[in-house]
């Protein structure tokens, strides 16, 4: 009987929790897209994931970029972002794209984590025929308002578009899994 012959394989990947969580939010989207039901719990699961992955990928990009990483690890998000845009010199117009909804982001990021109690009284005066379509309609908070197909769609777009920003800025031999979840390794006879 012959000894099946051994090999040794290596793989190696540096994690990213960003493109975990982008990708949660993806399919969160796309389900909220083709089915109603549940759509609002999807487009707040995609909000969240989006939210988290921000800080997941300045603190990716930080890790590469920014020699006093300790000091850059205690920064809030927002901070984070301004130091690798000074540092990586993008140039950003907090009017534009994707620097406005990444401030909309931040914002509900802030609102979702630290949510706060809201009395909400909605008064409407409406015709007979059109009190059984709002029968069971439930006045929503303003945090509820913001959580859309819409804006779900919108902060992930911004937040892919600020991972090209980055990545672009970055030395092209820092880049290597930042944009996409990357692996490498390599396989070899194993002599016994």
């Amino acid at each position: 009987m012959t000894t099946p012959k051994l090999f040794r394989k290596v793989e190696e990947r540096e994690f990213f929790a960003h493109h975990m969580l982008l990708h949660a939010a993806e399919l969160e989207i796309s389900s909220a897209d083709e089915i109603q039901i549940g759509r609002f719990n999807k487009c707040l699961a995609a909000m969240v994931m989006t939210a988290l992955a921000v800080e997941s990928l300045v603190n990716a990009v930080g890790s590469r970029i920014v020699a006093d990483w300790p000091s850059f690890e205690r920064l809030r998000p927002h901070e984070k972002i301004d130091v690798l845009v000074e540092q990586l010199q993008i140039q950003r117009d907090v009017k534009k794209e994707p620097w406005n909804t990444l401030a909309f982001l931040g914002g509900f990021r802030n609102d979702i984590a630290h949510a706060k109690p809201e009395s909400i009284i909605k008064e409407s005066v409406l015709p007979e025929v059109a009190l059984e379509k709002t029968a069971f309609d439930t006045p929503r908070s303003k945090l509820e308002r913001e959580i859309t197909l819409g804006n779900a769609r919108r902060v992930f777009l911004a937040v892919n578009e600020l991972k090209g920003l980055l990545t672009d800025a970055m030395p092209v031999e820092a880049r290597f899994g930042i944009y996409g979840d990357m692996s490498s390794g390599n396989t070899t006879a194993h002599e016994s």
